[in-house]
């Protein structure tokens, strides 16, 4: 536990140096105009979409020999003079179409407050999934100083350690695109849990923290290890690292420290990957 204890010290006092904090600002600032440039994009495309489409609500009187009714129901026209532009071309006329159909939905839709909360509830799911997204993004960048970060710490702290990486650049880019498969494969799965209250706090987190702990720990080991030594430290530690990347998973649900504190994340799983490496080694030659 003191052993611990000193590596997250020592972490702190790595990450809050003018050079790791100089680092943490390029994922940090990329991450955000990133995600500031999607946000004006998707706004305007909202913007253009509900200036396209114009539901009318309009009543029909129709009668028979015995009695008359009335009947409600939208109809939609679309403005060809208006410009629609959509994320995946989603034609809203074909939308609403489909809609118009149930006479339920036409009186709902009807109340403000319905369409304010199925408003903020929208906003409330698209936030989650930008916050995500934010450190998904920021995770990935961080990735391309995991090498730099490594020599760093090597200089301060393990000089005597020799780096024995493995793996390519193709290698990284297969593992990141099976990572990120898999995750989505995962949002998928678990579809019918996120009506379950509660449950779906886990269903709707399980998959961004299989990214984030795969990513985090793969870049780290093997830019350090051999394939064989990465595989051994996971088996000794693997659960003491799961726990670590699951408390930092938590942490980056809390906005901008998700995208400011990977760089950290990746500092602190360096610093326990090469006492790990250290011990290992040192134990191979002791027996030989």
């Amino acid at each position: 536990m003191i052993k611990q204890t000193q590596l997250l010290s020592l972490s702190i006092k790595d990450f809050f140096t003018p050079y790791f904090l100089g680092l943490a600002l390029i994922p940090l600032i990329t991450t955000l105009i990133i995600l500031f440039s999607l946000l004006a994009y998707g706004l305007q495309s909202l913007d253009d979409t509900m200036n396209a489409v114009r539901i009318e609500k309009t009543t029909t009187q129709y009668s028979d020999q015995h009695e008359s009714h009335s009947q409600s129901s939208m109809n939609v026209s679309f403005d060809d003079n208006a410009t629609k532009t959509s994320f995946f071309d989603i034609d809203p006329v074909s939308l609403f179409d489909s809609l118009q159909n149930s006479d339920l939905l036409s009186s709902l839709f009807q109340y403000e407050w319905l369409r304010w909360l199925i408003h903020k509830l929208v906003f409330l799911v698209a936030g989650y999934f930008i916050l995500i997204l934010a450190v998904i993004i920021a995770v990935i960048i961080v990735g391309f100083f995991t090498p730099l970060v490594v020599n760093k710490l090597k200089q301060r702290h393990y000089p005597s350690l020799q780096i024995k990486g493995h793996g390519s650049i193709l290698g990284v880019l297969w593992y990141t695109i099976k990572a990120f498969l898999i995750m989505s494969l995962l949002y998928i799965v678990l579809i019918p849990l996120y009506f379950i209250p509660l449950v779906n706090i886990l269903a709707f987190n399980l998959p961004a923290y299989y990214f984030f702990h795969k990513m985090l720990v793969f870049d780290v080991g093997s830019s350090i290890n051999t394939k064989i030594e990465y595989l051994q430290i996971k088996s000794m530690v693997g659960n003491k690292i799961r726990i670590r990347t699951l408390f930092m998973y938590l942490l980056t649900l809390i906005p901008l420290v998700g995208i400011f504190f990977p760089l950290f994340f990746v500092i602190y799983l360096a610093h326990i990957f090469m006492s790990e490496s250290m011990e290992l080694r040192m134990a191979q030659t002791a027996k030989q």
